[in-house]
């Protein structure tokens, strides 16, 4: 190859480099690989779409080296001493999350990744949020409020009717734009009066933990992928792309 042909292919090269999609481009040096893949939990053991076999296909195919779970610390260590001593999960948090009991406990052992526990969930916080929701259902001041968080939850059923259970559709922005319209009413209306189990908050908390976690391994080149529930998604997406440690990788294309 002549010195002329020889440029003109270095240029083409890095012109289609350049071009290329940035989840596709391999990441520069110290930089770790992450996902955010969002679960439906019960619904997985319902649905044909994304089953717990098909979510099993997604993680295997992404070959993370860290999972990290939606369990607090306390609850995960019960989990996982449980799995080891009797080859099942035996917690009664864990229970609602079929993706850990089915899925990740016994892939971690054929894959070998590390699983970390990221969720800031509390019993005492579901239990004062559920107490709070229901005055604020029976307070006839608050009426105007449950109208309106009512129908911002009839438009997320309509923009999600028949693809809620749809892999490629969850993990895309139509889906977090639809989540992220609810929700933002649903923390208007009542963040103040959830405190800790306000939307805002519990997200800031468990991302909190998530972002520690990735401190941890700053510059050792992970594969790290986030598995909780997909109504998080979005809003974790949003503080992951403002750092500079990390490339993300989109879920979608993992189903």
């Amino acid at each position: 190859m002549n010195f002329g042909k020889l440029c003109l292919f270095g240029l083409l090269t890095l012109i289609a480099a350049c071009s290329a999609p940035a989840e596709n481009r391999p990441p520069p040096a110290g930089i770790n690989i992450v996902t955010v893949m969002g679960a439906v939990h019960g619904q997985h053991r319902r649905s044909e779409s994304y089953s717990l076999t098909v979510l099993q296909k997604a993680i295997k195919k992404f070959d993370p080296d860290i999972i990290m779970v939606e369990l607090p610390p306390e609850r995960f260590a019960i989990a996982s001493a449980n799995y080891e001593q009797f080859g099942e999960v035996r917690e009664s948090r864990t229970d609602d999350f079929p993706e850990l009991i089915d899925v990740v406990f016994p892939l971690r052992q054929e894959l070998g990744f590390e699983m970390v526990p990221v969720a800031a969930w509390t019993q005492k916080i579901a239990d004062d949020r559920r107490a709070v929701l229901a005055q604020l259902e029976s307070n006839p001041m608050r009426v105007k409020d449950w109208a309106k968080f009512q129908a911002a939850a009839a438009s997320y059923n309509k923009a999600v009717r028949g693809r809620s259970d749809d892999p490629v559709f969850i993990h895309n922005k139509t889906y977090d734009n639809a989540v992220k319209a609810r929700q933002d009413i649903y923390e208007e209306l009542f963040g103040d009066d959830l405190g800790s189990g306000g939307w805002k908050n519990i997200n800031v908390a468990h991302y909190q933990k998530i972002a520690a976690a990735l401190e941890e391994v700053r510059g050792q080149e992970q594969r790290i992928l986030i598995l909780y529930g997909a109504w998080h998604k979005y809003w974790f997406l949003e503080q992951l792309e403002t750092r500079d440690d990390i490339q993300l990788v989109d879920a979608a294309d993992l189903f």
